[in-house]
């Protein structure tokens, strides 16, 4: 079991040499170096790429290793409309941060760039799928099998917060805020629905709307958006240089949907215990039988 569950972890994580080799072929067809260079999102050769590859590599391991259909990434258009719910809601819950810091006079818009917006939809979109395919499709869904869906929550949301720990402008407390409100969101989502349209639909218009519309710091990275802005204010209002997601504003508006969510789990029969393995009980001594040479 252990063997099998870190398996499917390596299989996930072994595309990243192929990552390598489309940031070359655009290197080569693009220049080397895109307008924004340290944006933490892919150009758009790199950023299909890392779409599909990850998706067959899954796909292919699921089928032959588990032997059963990939439920996770189907649905039909009942996945559809998870992946839309997923964008309205992310886009939702940013607006309404962006929104309170406003209001505290945290967040300032200096300037515009319209067309800005176009160049990072796929490139977004794609590190959300990359993202959520590995940690809620693989991390979560495998340990929920052995230590039960809180255990496993639990376990990715903190894998997550300490990913993007190692982000620029980044450290514990940031990571640990990325993961009580992002790793705890998106892990519910995948609760709720047992798919991955929901998660990757919040995660991606998270960014996307945070970044390419309102200009906001995006964990840690400076992201050009349609608005150009400004934070002004203590770090525990606004994140500082990490950006809104490491604000006490961002945990308090996300905590509301973490709770929801669960209730939907709950209510649908998907959330599932802890399964330890019994030890057998040891075979009953034999009875002892009367001495033939016994007196009656």
């Amino acid at each position: 079991m252990l063997l099998n569950w870190v398996a499917r972890w390596v299989v996930n994580w072994l595309h990243e040499p192929l990552y390598g080799v489309f940031d070359l072929a655009s290197r080569w067809l693009f220049g080397p170096a895109h307008q924004y260079v340290d944006v933490g999102y892919p150009r758009l050769p790199e950023a299909v790429a890392m779409i599909v590859v990850p998706t067959l590599i899954y796909w292919v391991f699921v089928r032959l290793s588990e032997r059963r259909r990939v439920r996770e990434l189907g649905g039909g258009w009942k996945g559809l409309a998870e992946g839309g719910l997923g964008l309205a809601l992310g886009a939702g819950l940013v607006a309404v941060i962006v929104g309170v810091l406003a209001l505290a006079g945290a967040y300032h818009v200096t300037g515009s760039e319209p067309w800005v917006v176009v160049q990072w939809s796929v490139p977004v979109a794609a590190v959300a799928f990359r993202e959520e395919l590995l940690f809620r499709g693989v991390i979560q869904r495998v340990s929920e099998e052995r230590f039960g869906s809180w255990l496993a929550l639990a376990f990715a949301a903190a894998w997550f917060g300490l990913q993007h720990a190692d982000n620029p402008n980044a450290g514990l407390v940031d990571g640990l805020m990325i993961a009580l409100f992002g790793g705890v969101l998106l892990g519910v989502c995948y609760l709720a629905t047992r798919r991955l349209w929901l998660a990757i639909g919040v995660h991606a218009a998270w960014n996307f709307v945070e970044g390419g519309v309102f200009g906001a710091p995006v964990s840690g990275y400076a992201v050009p958006g349609v608005l150009r802005s400004s934070l002004e204010g203590p770090a525990w209002l606004t994140g500082g240089t990490f950006g809104p997601e490491s604000s006490l504003v961002t945990l308090a508006v996300c905590s509301g949907a973490s709770v929801v969510l669960p209730l939907v789990a709950w209510r649908r029969g998907r959330l599932r215990p802890v399964r330890l393995r019994r030890r057998p009980h040891p075979p009953a001594p034999p009875l002892p039988t009367a001495s033939r040479d016994a007196e009656t």
